[in-house]
């Protein structure tokens, strides 16, 4: 199981590189060792690679104890067993009971060579005169006794932390990786005979750092808290084209940590706050522009509303009055008869008003005076003895000119 990197706060105390932001940081500690290949009996395989070792390493290879797979204390002990069972001083009973037992184990660390189990999750290597003969998966199998088991390699797949310290990028601030990568052995004959499991450690510390140096050299400051899935595939495909010739096939890369200066963490994350406060005051401005606007539309359609309301209005009293001087060419005796009634009526509010009156003139000019006068909201008859009050009153005030006049006097109240 890879063990987590730790990586040293800095301090005050720390000394170390600076970057462009001022601030000082510890120097890189030194790498720690997370694989590790292992030497136990074939028959241990599956708990041994299973297990972390006392350092924390986790194996990925088992080299077999014993060359040969013939379990030599059955068969010592048979031997010693058919000796004693041959030589002793034993009842015939006994004898063969011993001899049958002395074959039996003998037999049973005979045949123990013929079959080999590989533990779920890995691969064994097999051997002939030396050179590299097959190799068989999980299971129990058959392998004649001239076949050596040289290594058991695990298949599964294993995490492994890279952290990478201090890397500059293109605007030279430094910058704190921590990448997690999971490696699977695909060709166990080709891993084991090319490296071993200590060496392939720092080779994958150290091309795991090479990659991440590239990406992170290749990119601003003002981009690299925004590394993505695309960045981390790109870092598989480097990676894994450098471990193939070993036989291991990188499954997936995860950048798990990406770590400015703090000052320049801070300072980032004020732009970015900065640039969505304007960019929400540019939506609010926006916004009131668009009410602004519709208002103005609405003041606009309520003022053609208006307009066109007027000219209906005007076209309608037009055709009205048309109509109407129609009917006049038309009944010409009607509208006299109602001009005749109009001065009726009014002379009868004339004639129930007790007020004085002053008559000039022939005795149907009051009447056809007061007719003649409307109201100001569009030309209905006023009052009757509105009118008649106004007439007189007008009559009064002209009795000195014309020098001719006659007063009447209402009767007193009492």
């Amino acid at each position: 199981m890879a063990t987590e990197a730790t990586v040293q706060e800095p301090t005050p105390e720390t000394t170390g590189s600076t970057g462009s932001t001022g601030s000082t940081t510890a120097a890189p500690p030194p790498p720690t060792m997370q694989l590790s290949q292992v030497r136990a009996p074939l028959e241990d395989a599956s708990q041994v690679l299973a297990t972390a070792d006392a350092e924390g390493r986790q194996p990925i290879v088992l080299v077999p104890t014993r060359a040969t797979r013939v379990r030599i204390d059955l068969v010592v002990l048979g031997l010693v067993l058919l000796a004693l069972a041959m030589l002793g001083d034993l009842s015939d009973a006994l004898r063969a009971a011993g001899g049958t037992l002395a074959a039996g184990l003998v037999v049973i660390g005979f045949l123990r060579a013929l079959f080999v189990s590989v533990p779920e999750g890995a691969q064994a290597v097999l051997l002939q005169r030396g050179r590299f003969m097959n190799r068989v998966g999980p299971g129990v199998h058959f392998v004649r006794p001239g076949i050596v088991v040289s290594h058991v390699v695990t298949t599964r797949d294993t995490p492994f932390d890279a952290p990478a310290m201090e890397i500059a990028t293109s605007d030279d601030v430094r910058v704190n990786v921590d990448l997690l990568v999971t490696f699977r052995i695909i060709a166990p004959e080709r891993f084991v005979f090319t490296i071993s499991a200590f060496d392939f450690d720092q080779v994958l510390q150290a091309t795991c750092q090479e990659a991440v140096r590239k990406l992170v050299r290749a990119k601003a400051s003002s981009e690299i808290l925004d590394v993505g899935d695309a960045d981390a595939e790109q870092l598989r495909g480097q990676i894994g084209g450098r471990l193939e010739p070993y036989g291991v096939d990188i499954v997936r890369v995860v950048l798990t940590h990406v770590l400015p200066p703090t000052q320049f963490v801070e300072s980032h994350e004020a732009r970015r706050l900065a640039s969505l406060q304007r960019a929400e005051e540019e939506a609010v401005h926006a916004l009131r522009v668009l009410q602004e606007a519709d208002r103005e539309a609405l003041r606009q359609q309520e003022i053609r509303a208006r307009r066109d309301e007027i000219e209906l209005e005007a076209d309608n009293e037009a055709s009205r009055i048309e109509r109407l001087e129609a009917l006049l060419r038309r009944y010409p005796t009607a509208m006299r008869w109602d001009v005749d009634s109009q001065r009726l009526n009014v002379a009868r509010a004339l004639a129930a008003n007790s007020r004085a009156l002053l008559q000039v003139g022939p005795a149907g000019d009051v009447a056809g005076a007061l007719l003649m006068q409307t109201s100001p909201d569009g030309g209905s008859t006023i009052d009757a003895a509105a009118a008649a009050e106004r007439a007189a009153a007008a009559s009064l005030a002209e009795a000195p000119e014309r020098g001719s006049a006659t007063r009447t006097k209402a009767p007193a109240r009492h």
